[in-house]
């Protein structure tokens, strides 16, 4: 699979990184800085390896539109703060970090939910796993959250040694896992209804 063939979405991702890029940095918000960093390696990965994974163009737009959603949030104003902070609707609200729904866990489960389909892909099309389905699909959920584990790790590290940052709480990072989980779930439920209808493939 040839980069020439995603002209389109590599100049989309290109144009939101470079302008959330320029904000970040002018904002002096290192925080946003090292998630754009993070951006940059992971689609860096994610290209130059298209020729072993075979990732579909659904799963690269879906990947792509994730990366949106993270600079916007990091950089859209709201009367919350920033886009990742904005209170979309009080469904659970018991004080401070306690809150659902907000934009970040919506952006979570949605990262998630895209990581267990692209870990399906490599399952069944890329490594020709066999076996059961319900066992790989537990394999990609599985190793969904352990993506997630490491994004934790990071944002207890960025907590660390940043004064300014955004990173909330034990409850958050709990609430974080619980949307990762929920969203890589509902993810791959998705994408086995939409196959099944020859929706994708």
């Amino acid at each position: 699979m040839r980069l020439s063939e995603h002209r389109f979405l590599l100049g989309f991702i290109a144009l939101y990184l470079l302008v959330g890029g320029a904000y970040f940095l002018q904002d002096s918000n290192v925080e946003f800085v090292i998630y754009a960093g993070v951006i940059i390696a992971a689609f860096t990965l994610l290209f130059s390896t298209l020729h072993i994974t075979k990732f579909p163009s659904y799963i690269l737009w879906l990947i792509s539109i994730w990366g949106l959603l993270h600079i916007l949030g990091g950089s859209v104003q709201t009367p919350d703060g920033v886009l990742f902070a904005y209170r979309i609707y009080p469904f659970l609200d018991l004080g401070e970090d306690l809150y659902i729904l907000k934009y970040d866990q919506v952006v979570h489960g949605y990262l998630y939910g895209v990581m267990a389909i692209a870990f399906l892909h490599v399952l069944t099309c890329t490594l020709r796993a066999t076996g059961p389905k319900w066992i790989l699909i537990l394999i990609a959920i599985m190793a969904s959250m352990g993506v997630s584990a490491m994004n934790e790790i990071m944002e207890f590290l960025i907590a660390m040694n940043l004064d300014r940052h955004g990173v909330g709480g034990y409850e958050n990072a709990m609430l974080d896992l619980v949307f990762n989980f929920g969203g890589a779930i509902i993810g791959i439920m998705l994408v086995h209804i939409l196959t099944k209808r020859n929706v994708i493939s």
